[in-house]
């Protein structure tokens, strides 16, 4: 078989390097590699500018692609735990909002609520675990039955908090006093609820609607 010359194998190499020659001549030039170091160098030096610049590109172009998918991982990650929190402190608080802020006044009842008199004043006395707190009018001079009287008026009130989360805590014999005024400077005293934020307060109006708990004798 006549010797194949080096120049007809350089012209094939990058065929044969495409796999696109048939398989005599694949033969044909692995054959002449075999023996010929200045081709088989030729070869490595085409199989490098051929294959390794493609291999690095999508290798980089792989990276970038990871690289972009963990930043909106983590941007989304991210977003999603600030809105979690976001919701969570917003819901938070309106829990906490109805809780402490929802009042519902506490009908009459004598066996929780008393009046007592101690050093010339007058107390208002409360005794059960689901107080969330007190409303009351300074004392007052109005006109009932055409008869000037000064008059204090309260109520208490209890909250979502108060009636189911505070009675864990409180002990048994809680009991809850504030100061109605001087005994003299009071003629009755009313139990009832009202508006306090009212600028049109009618204390005739309260008194007729609440309930006469205590009379000066």
């Amino acid at each position: 078989m006549k010797k194949i010359s080096c120049d007809i194998i350089k012209d094939i190499l990058p065929l044969y390097l495409d796999g696109v020659v048939s398989n005599a001549t694949k033969e044909m030039v692995e054959e002449h590699l075999g023996s010929c170091d200045s081709c088989r160098k030729e070869a490595e030096i085409l199989k490098q500018d051929i294959l390794l610049p493609s291999t690095k590109n999508i290798q980089l172009s792989e990276a970038r692609v990871l690289k972009k998918l963990k930043s909106n991982f983590r941007k989304k990650n991210t977003i999603i735990l600030a809105s979690t929190v976001i919701t969570a402190l917003l819901l938070a608080g309106a829990l906490h909002s109805y809780a402490v802020l929802t009042k519902t006044c506490i009908p009459y009842d004598d066996e929780n609520i008393s009046i007592d008199e101690a050093d010339g004043k007058l107390y208002a006395v409360y005794q059960d675990e689901n107080l969330g707190g007190t409303v009351s009018l300074a004392p007052s001079a109005v006109t009932i039955n055409g008869t000037e009287k000064s008059i204090v008026v309260f109520y208490y009130y209890e909250t979502p908090w108060s009636k189911y989360i505070q009675p864990i805590f409180e002990e048994d014999d809680f009991k809850y006093t504030f100061c109605l005024g001087d005994k003299e400077e009071i003629d009755q005293i009313y139990y009832g609820e009202f508006e306090l934020d009212d600028p049109r307060v009618d204390y005739t109006v309260i008194a007729e609607n609440s309930e006469l708990i205590w009379n000066k004798r």
